[in-house]
């Protein structure tokens, strides 16, 4: 009887400590770039490392069902480069379109998603950027007699920064900590 007794108090102290909502702020530092500019008839290509260039971001959430996993579902706000996505989502217009089709932030500090936002004007112009983390970021953008395509490629160069730091979630340790007192206490009756 004591047993499940226990484990449903230990439940309950660990819930909330998942549950409750966070804002973490991320960058992306060093990648190798492509660019190419066409201009009329014209096209340039260069290629380059840029240790200092950033892609920066946010996003705020809780892992409600405490899988140790904040995912798609649970997030109430996201923002890549300067961009509001759920604020973009909400209101899309031919003129700025936003989607963010994957997300998952794990509590060992893995970050993973797939972002993008576009628009144009009515005349001959348009731009798009997307971002997969992990993979690479992109920029477009045409008019009448020009078109631009950047590249960033993450390398084994590329660092990531994200506040807070990851850290076991509280509930995870009291769910650790509860685990052991549980054994401890089954192995003395036992004895």
């Amino acid at each position: 009887m004591r047993t499940p007794l226990l484990a449903a108090l230990f439940g309950a102290i660990a819930l909330p400590a998942y549950a409750e909502p966070t804002t973490w702020q991320f960058t992306y530092t060093g990648f190798f770039s492509t660019v190419d500019i066409s201009y009329r008839d014209e096209t340039t290509h260069t290629e380059a490392f840029l240790p200092d260039y950033t892609i920066y971001g946010s996003f705020t959430g809780s892992d409600a069902d405490a899988d140790g996993i904040v995912a798609l579902s649970e997030l109430t706000g996201f923002s890549l480069r300067g961009e509001d996505y759920f604020d973009c989502m909400d209101n899309p217009s031919p003129y700025r379109r936003c989607s963010l089709s994957t997300f998952s932030y794990a509590e060992d500090g893995t970050l993973a998603f797939s972002a993008g936002v576009s628009g144009n004007d009515e005349y001959y112009s348009g731009w798009s950027s997307a971002v997969t983390s992990g993979l690479q970021a992109s920029s477009y953008s045409y008019g009448q007699f020009s078109e631009e395509r950047y590249r960033y490629y993450w390398t084994d160069q590329t660092r990531f920064d994200i506040v807070p730091a990851p850290v076991p979630e509280p509930g995870g340790a009291a769910m650790a900590a509860a685990g052991v007192l549980l054994l401890a206490w089954r192995r003395r009756r036992q004895s």
